[in-house]
């Protein structure tokens, strides 16, 4: 894998990039019968058939309810109004999703929000974050066999779309374009499609002078979220509630890559200095 130039403020964003526009969404949704009705409230819990508990309501998890998105028109920087599938996101593709109540949360209400836990969602629970380069040689290769796993395992829940809204049922129009994505690569896949360039049609030069994560007022929350999806999502994977993602210092290494060992985010190859050493996992990536 080849090493950037300049190193990514974020950890984990600085292994690899995925090279295709698409979209993502809860596998559940992802058939013609949810894309033609624009409902995308999958069932928690169906004891009485398909539909009887959309979003988990039997439990007071949550309901189904229309989607409402912000009307306020773009900024003079977007001149691109109705070009582009993520404007006013979901609407394009639903116009129904899920409304969790408390601190249930997740596509069909089924999980609970950062930390907390329980059948209830009731139950407080404490992540410890800890420094990456505090971590002992153990800790630091069950974190990085970690990522591994998540890199090559397949996301229980989500889909990604390979094609546009208009050609989402494929050229039969009736064969959705949906592919698995691994639960790391989901992470990478989603920040993105929210950074790509707009589609303005083939043969035409894409636009990209509008960042939609990092040129807005949400680009640290969004960030923080999107950091704790991952988290979640290997949480669920290793079955461990208590794991929490670790963070880097990246001002302690000054003008070296204090990361940059075998141990931890790999070292640069002595063969190829483009090149990350074939003793670290992630050169398989």
């Amino acid at each position: 894998m080849r090493i950037p130039t300049l190193l990514h403020l974020s950890l984990l964003l600085l292994l690899t990039m995925l090279g295709q526009a698409g979209a993502q969404f809860p596998r559940q949704c992802a058939t013609v019968e949810s894309l033609r009705s624009g409902m995308c409230c999958p069932d928690y819990f169906p004891v009485f058939g398909p539909g009887t508990d959309r979003c988990g309501v039997s439990t007071g998890r949550g309901r189904c309810v229309p989607v409402t998105v912000d009307s306020r028109p773009h900024g003079p920087q977007y001149i691109h109004d109705g070009r582009d599938d993520r404007e006013q996101w979901p609407i394009r593709f639903f116009n129904q999703t899920c409304r969790c109540n408390g601190n249930f949360s997740g596509y069909n209400c089924g999980s609970c929000r950062p930390g907390w836990t329980g059948p209830t969602c009731s139950q407080r629970i404490s992540i410890v974050r800890r420094n990456l380069l505090d971590l002992s040689a153990e800790e630091r290769n069950r974190f990085v066999n970690a990522l591994h796993q998540a890199k090559v395992t397949v996301h229980p829940d989500i889909v990604i779309a390979t094609r546009r809204r208009e050609e989402i049922f494929g050229p039969d129009g009736n064969t959705p374009q949906f592919e698995n994505i691994s639960i790391y690569n989901y992470f990478v896949w989603s920040h993105y499609y929210s950074v790509r360039k707009t589609f303005l049609g083939a043969g035409q030069q894409s636009f990209g002078g509008v960042d939609f994560s990092h040129e807005g007022p949400a680009f640290v929350t969004w960030h923080r979220y999107h950091l704790l999806q991952l988290e979640r999502d290997m949480q669920n994977m290793l079955q461990d509630p208590t794991f929490g993602l670790p963070y880097w210092n990246f001002a302690t290494g000054q003008n070296t890559c204090d990361i940059c060992s075998d141990d931890l985010m790999g070292a640069r190859s002595n063969f190829d200095v483009s090149l990350i050493s074939q003793n670290s996992i992630f050169s398989q990536w």
